[in-house]
């Protein structure tokens, strides 16, 4: 009698034993392959992120570079208006970075100091004198307006040049603007120049806050008590209706001009013209201990109303300003 054997040889299992090993072996091939690749990737993904980061990093440090090596300046200086009282404002962009600003355009904002009785509005005018730069020009167009009291940070600009011009790296572009109300008033004013980024291509801003000061908006003169120009002026009328004024002598001089060689003393005046009426503050006496001089107010108007401008000449011509 013959019996069926069902067990495998020594040789077929050792073969499915083998073959065992080789798909274990070659899953976990594929499992640490696949790790490899995902670390890879995730090193990929972290450097990419912080090669963004440290570009990202470097363009606002070139940015900042280059808005701090912009230099912008506004000096006023009186002039005739062909209405009212006005005064020039000589604008230079200096462009002190290795780089140049690309599409430049230069914008000005102004506004009263003070708020103006209701009915008594002031209108302002703005318009180009002269340029004088090499690289296309900054030139404004004539821009009429209602000036208003408020904040030189708020709402669009007043005036903004036609066209935007490059400013190479080291160079300086200027131009005179006209600026012109029809009421003598204190102003403040912010120029803002706009260039692009020269990492991103956005659009870089820098701004500078500068003031109008009455005596930049009169013609003003020193009559000493025995020079011929005092003369003329001996026919203004005290204005009994305002009290006088300390001034100090240091600003009086520099705003006045008065010559080194000449002294301040009784009876001599410090002239502001315009257009419609001559203004003086005659000197009463020096202050003991002080550097400062008490005046009064002489005018061609005797009807002249002057109890703000005091306020505002004492500001700008006192020890306190510092606008």
């Amino acid at each position: 009698m013959s019996h069926s054997n069902n067990l495998d040889s020594p040789e077929r299992s050792e073969q499915a034993s083998d073959a065992s090993s080789i798909v274990q072996g070659l899953s976990n091939t594929a499992q640490t392959i696949g790790g490899s690749l995902q670390a890879m990737q995730q090193a990929l993904v972290g450097n990419m992120q912080q090669a963004a980061q440290m570009t990202l990093s470097m363009n606002k440090m070139m940015e900042e570079l280059v808005k701090r090596s912009v230099q912008v300046s506004v000096f006023a200086q009186r002039s005739e208006a062909s209405r009212g009282v006005g005064t020039h404002l000589r604008l230079a962009i200096h462009n002190r970075s290795p780089i140049p600003l690309l599409q430049t355009r230069v914008k000005l904002w102004f506004c009263a100091r003070q708020q103006q009785d209701q009915g008594n509005s002031v209108q302002l005018r703005v318009k180009n004198v002269a340029v004088k730069d090499t690289t296309g020009g900054l030139v404004f167009g004539q821009t009429d307006g209602e000036l208003l009291a408020g904040l030189v940070d708020e709402g669009a600009p007043f005036a903004q040049t036609e066209r935007t011009t490059d400013v190479g790296n080291g160079a300086t572009v200027e131009t005179e603007v006209a600026v012109e109300v029809d009421a003598l008033v204190q102003m403040n004013g912010r120029i803002s120049v706009e260039f692009l980024s020269p990492g991103t291509g956005q659009i870089l801003t820098v701004s500078h806050r500068f003031g109008i000061h009455l005596l930049q908006l009169l013609d003003c003169s020193f009559a000493g008590k025995k020079s011929a120009l005092l003369t003329p002026y001996n026919e203004l009328h005290a204005i009994t209706s305002d009290p006088r004024i300390s001034i100090d002598i240091a600003r009086a001089r520099t705003a006045f001009a008065v010559p080194p060689a000449d002294g301040i003393e009784p009876d001599c005046m410090f002239v502001m013209r315009s257009k419609d009426n001559t203004l003086a503050l005659r000197v009463i006496c020096i202050l003991e201990d002080t550097h400062d001089v008490l005046c009064d107010f002489v005018a061609s108007d005797p009807e002249s109303d002057l109890a703000a401008m005091r306020l505002q000449l004492s500001e700008e011509l006192g020890k306190s300003n510092n606008a």
